[in-house]
């Protein structure tokens, strides 16, 4: 009887153990989603096209409404690393980033500020307008700072304030003229690095 009772609590006692090390097992690496919606607004000024050979600093008023999702893992609870795909709409333009993330919990709590770095590409066109011919989309970051709270065991909802800045590729023809020469149609390929700050609220899954 006795040996039965040793063998009875020696079978409990491993199964907590080994119950405690799948729970510590699921704590350390889990799967995360994040879908957010944000607007941003442009900031500073940017060089247009050259026009008879001039070329302008403009005000950026660029307003963009994004949607995005992000699916990862986490690492503690606290890490996250993931993949990212949303839609942009901009005033000129309409894009699709594609873009990895980084995210970090300040404290292991439910309710904690973060912050986030997200590194990419934004694929669509951005329209052409008087001060500029049509551009593609190129290299993005954004860096962004909230605050998210716990609304189920599983669920969470953040804010944040972001960063961004965007990179569009664009391409035209200016026409010059010389006394031997009546026309000449030269190419000009360049880039304009866009700058804004924006706002954004999403659910986070864990």
């Amino acid at each position: 009887m006795k040996k039965i009772l040793i063998l009875i609590l020696s079978i409990i006692v491993l199964s907590v153990t080994l119950n405690a090390q799948e729970e510590k097992k699921e704590r350390t690496f889990g799967y995360f989603n994040r879908t957010e919606a944000g607007v941003g607004f442009g900031l500073g000024k940017f060089k247009t096209d050259r026009f008879d050979g001039i070329q302008k600093r403009v005000k950026n008023d660029e307003i963009i409404i994004s949607f995005n999702t992000i699916n990862g893992i986490t690492y503690k609870g606290r890490v996250g690393l993931g993949i990212g795909i949303g839609v942009e709409k901009w005033q000129h333009g309409l894009f699709f980033p594609l873009f990895g993330q980084l995210y970090y919990d300040v404290k292991p709590k439910a309710n904690t500020f973060f912050g986030s770095l997200s590194l990419g590409s934004a694929i669509g066109k951005r329209d052409s307008t008087s001060f500029f011919h049509q551009g593609d989309g190129g290299f993005m970051i954004q860096i962004g700072i909230g605050y998210k709270m716990k609304v189920f065991k599983r669920l969470r909802f953040y804010y944040e304030v972001f960063y961004k800045y965007q990179a569009i590729h664009s391409s035209y023809r200016i026409t010059t003229s010389t006394d031997s020469i009546p026309l000449i149609s030269n190419p000009i390929d360049y880039k304009v690095p866009l700058h804004f700050l924006g706002f954004r609220i999403g659910i986070s899954f864990y």
